[in-house]
């Protein structure tokens, strides 16, 4: 029995992974349901996301999907749009004379283009793209996908992740590019995923603290801050380096207002740091994927690295600054139909020089004693496909060992 510490998407996917292999599985959840951060709330104005409203499509997915028999639907086609507020919302945001020091940059630094190690992507940026190029462009879409602080966060990780040996195999290609999702929203996703596992006889504990058994197989699919709290005894070099990464509080907007005729269509806009938004972005919900609102529908994101307190802010605090950003974004001054507000403390680790630190000084292979793997967001990758990658190595691994 290979126990499985975490309902998420992480622990689902390895749990599924595991017991194709033919391993007997069980899964033990602190909380009442799975998922994790992933979640979809259907209201009477449309979808509200909790978390990711989509999935960046894999051969890997695609294979998982049909085994469990979950209908995945592609985006439309002006989401391909997306903006970047420079003065104003713009496809491109960099000026003439910053695409000449990135083509210059560029040119001058082949076979320099690796990332130094400590080398921030702010430093990165500024070696080979430039100034301009780093600020309005690198690091404003990184800080939307990572919520970090790219005068901190670690160019090697980010721009070339090292990978260990044999980590992952070459899934075929997909049919599908781009991000997809379930029609019904991201928590068909996990219901889809628990009910394939438990026809395939996977157990399912719900409510429950784990522990970590030292001798039994378990593959630790949790956030580093609580890795650290269940390494603790059993793992303590461990715990004590995954309880140095730095995890970023996150909260998530989703509003509905009536439609326009000139309304914004495509996938979301990114603010950069100093174009006076409180915002890292907005997610344009109702141009993304089909049958997700009738009223146009729109998901804010705040905190991070760059903002850590946001979370701490009272729901009439957060709606001020939402409508603030909102009436800019659109040049209206409007009242949304309904807000929804979601917090998420610690939702994301922080993809700094202390994580490129821990990872290749002490979270290696060789460290973890016994049939004991880690599965999570802070082991090479935020998206989902990443994770679902990790989950078919750690499941190919902790059988190896057994």
């Amino acid at each position: 029995m290979v126990t499985v510490i975490g309902g998420g998407f992480a622990g689902l996917t390895t749990a599924h992974y595991l017991r194709k292999a033919g391993a007997r599985v069980r899964i033990v959840e602190k909380n009442d349901r799975a998922g994790g951060l992933i979640g979809t709330h259907h209201t009477p104005l449309g979808l509200v996301e909790t978390a990711a409203n989509g999935i960046l499509n894999t051969g890997r997915l695609e294979e998982l999907c049909g085994e469990a028999g979950i209908r995945m639907i592609e985006p439309q086609r002006e989401s391909r749009a997306r903006f970047i507020w420079r003065s104003g919302l713009r496809r491109f945001p960099l000026t003439v004379g910053e695409v000449m020091r990135l083509a210059t940059g560029l040119l001058c630094s082949v076979g320099r283009l690796t990332p130094r190690p400590a080398e921030t992507i702010t430093g990165w940026g500024g070696r080979v793209l430039g100034s301009g190029a780093t600020f309005y462009g690198l690091s404003t879409v990184l800080g939307g996908i990572y919520a970090g602080d790219s005068d901190r966060m670690s160019a090697s990780l980010v721009i070339r992740r090292p990978r260990p040996p044999g980590e992952f195999e070459h899934p075929p290609k997909p049919r599908v590019r781009g991000t997809v999702a379930p029609a019904g929203g991201m928590q068909e996703l996990i219901d889809g995923l628990v009910s394939h596992l438990q026809r395939q006889g996977v157990e399912f504990v719900y409510g429950r603290e784990a522990r970590v058994v030292p001798g039994e197989p378990t593959v630790v699919c949790t956030s580093a801050s609580q890795a650290a709290k269940l390494l603790r005894d059993v793992e303590p070099a461990v715990a004590a380096a995954v309880g140095q990464i730095e995890m970023l509080s996150l909260v998530t907007v989703t509003t509905f207002y009536d439609p326009v005729p000139e309304q914004l269509r495509g996938f979301g806009c990114l603010f950069p740091p100093d174009q006076g938004f409180r915002a890292r972005g907005v997610l344009l919900n109702d141009a993304i994927f089909p049958g997700r609102s009738k009223h146009r529908s729109e998901s804010w994101i705040f905190g991070g690295a760059l903002d850590p307190h946001f979370i701490e802010k009272s729901d009439q605090e957060i709606a001020a600054i939402v409508a603030a950003d909102h009436d800019r974004f659109s040049g209206r001054t409007e009242t949304p139909l309904a807000i929804h507000i979601t917090r998420w403390p610690e939702a994301l680790p922080h993809y700094d020089l202390t994580l490129e630190r821990v990872l290749a000084t002490t979270l290696t292979q060789s460290v973890m004693a016994g049939p004991l793997i880690l599965v999570g967001n802070y082991l090479g990758g935020i998206g989902l496909s990443k994770i679902l990658d990790r989950s078919a190595w750690a499941a190919r691994t902790i059988l190896g060992k057994l």
